[in-house]
């Protein structure tokens, strides 16, 4: 899969818009990566998950920037607007027929194990990248600073995996994020975008 410039180009809209965002993105990516390596999946697949894990969020692109950094609770619909942005980037990427292999996991990256995501699929009907990246977006999430929330510590965002395995996460991934988990940290304390 050779994306490089049509990815360092919507990367490169997505850190103009929110360098947040952004940099968030990048995490994502670096600990899609390492949990897709974990599983021993073949390198293609790897590379792809990775770059949707780089994506899951492009479509914050066209999420006014007032909503997405806003520092109180969204209105009910400010929210509307923030929870559509899988869809929006899901938009973003079908200009482009090579990015057809990763609309399905930006589009189910909000989907949850026991089915009580946005679209509401369930177990092993969420697309494995997709769930590889719904973790590590949560993770990445929960222990990043946000404008509309401290971020936690990394035994609070562990903790957290715990308690959402089986429920918010794939359990198989949560164990693999833990059997990982050193050397992810060390990967990510080198890495950058």
């Amino acid at each position: 899969m050779s994306l490089a410039p049509e990815v360092a180009g919507l990367l490169d809209r997505l850190r103009k818009h929110s360098m947040t965002t952004y940099q968030h993105s990048c995490n994502v990516g670096n600990l899609a990566c390492a949990l897709a390596e974990g599983l021993g999946l073949h390198q293609e697949e790897v590379n792809i998950i990775t770059v949707g894990g780089l994506l899951h969020d492009i479509g914050k692109a066209r999420v006014r920037a007032n909503i997405l950094h806003k520092a109180a609770r969204l209105t009910t619909q400010e929210w509307e607007v923030m929870r559509r942005h899988p869809e929006f980037g899901v938009q973003l990427l079908a200009a482009n027929d090579k990015f057809e292999i990763l609309e399905p996991l930006v589009a189910y990256h909000h989907e949850r194990w026991d089915g009580g995501g946005y679209y509401g699929l369930q177990g092993d009907e969420i697309p494995l990248g997709a769930r590889i990246i719904a973790l590590a977006d949560a993770f990445d999430a929960m222990t990043s600073c946000r404008a509309y929330q401290y971020s936690k510590n990394l035994l609070d965002g562990i903790q957290e995996l715990v308690a959402g395995s089986g429920k918010q996460f794939d359990p198989r991934l949560v164990q693999l994020f833990f059997d990982i988990m050193p050397s992810i940290l060390k990967r990510n304390s080198r890495r950058a975008c």
